[in-house]
């Protein structure tokens, strides 16, 4: 078998999972090429048994780049199988669920959809903040989750994690609202005076929403708050609500491949 594992991470975690998901694969002698999600090519999918999309959770539910992945992605008839997984702070969400639900409407085959925690990067908004101690056991469960996962996966299993059309719906409502406010919570992003002009965020990010004016980096309306900006910065010089934010995913997001 081989397989393509599509992906959107801002800070690292779901690139992180990625990586496990091939590396445990290659146990089995199971090959996965890895794909930004931006980067969908229909006739490639074809010459894969089976796919693999994984994605961080906004408010709920997926990015508004995985819905573009979605909307994009052809119906099929072959009844090619499918992992769904979503990364966020939370134990569980009902991204997997909303993806899984979107795919087989297409004619996929959600055979497992799962939500991964990992460590949540939006802590100075909601949630909790966890030190390096937490960060190192968090990632060894993950890593146990994955092994069983593809296990599962190999073996034919079905798993899909429990969840109620009321909170899928209740997401949605959610998700929405939130939608609605991003463009005024992004102007809470800015850089300070010690900007150096690296022009690693410009580069890296994945809206395009950023340039360079009056000495240092400028915001502008297209931002997902995906906060990649945030954590590359090699001097921390960019705040939320003018507040220095600590870089927790430090060590996670160097899995990104950034354009240095």
């Amino acid at each position: 078998m081989k397989g393509i594992l599509y992906y959107f991470s801002g800070t690292g975690n779901t690139k992180w999972v990625a990586d496990r998901f091939k590396e445990k694969f290659q146990l089995y002698n199971v090959d996965i090429d890895l794909a930004y999600i931006q980067s969908l090519e229909e006739r490639k999918i074809k010459k894969y048994d089976f796919i693999i999309i994984g994605f961080p959770v906004h408010w709920k539910l997926p990015p508004k780049i995985v819905t573009n992945f979605l909307n994009r992605l052809n119906n099929t008839k072959e009844n090619t199988r499918v992992i769904v997984y979503s990364t966020q702070g939370a134990s569980s969400s009902s991204a997997s669920c909303f993806v899984a639900g979107c795919l087989k409407k297409k004619g996929y085959v959600p055979s497992i959809q799962i939500s991964i925690k990992m460590p949540n990067n939006f802590y100075f908004f909601i949630g909790k903040k966890y030190n390096e101690s937490e960060i190192e056991n968090l990632l060894v469960s993950v890593d146990k989750k994955i092994t069983n996962i593809v296990e599962s996966f190999i073996k034919g299993r079905i798993v899909k994690e429990s969840n109620s059309l009321i909170r899928l719906q209740f997401s949605k409502v959610l998700n929405n609202v939130f939608k609605g406010r991003v463009p005024k919570l992004s102007r809470n992003i800015s850089s300070t005076k010690d900007c150096v002009k690296c022009g690693l965020c410009l580069r890296n990010c994945p809206q395009g929403n950023i340039t360079f004016e009056n000495g240092h980096a400028v915001f502008h309306s297209k931002c997902i708050l995906c906060l990649r900006c945030i954590h590359i910065c090699p001097i921390n010089a960019i705040r939320y609500r003018g507040k220095k934010i600590d870089q927790t995913q430090k060590d996670i997001i160097q899995v990104l491949d950034l354009n240095k």
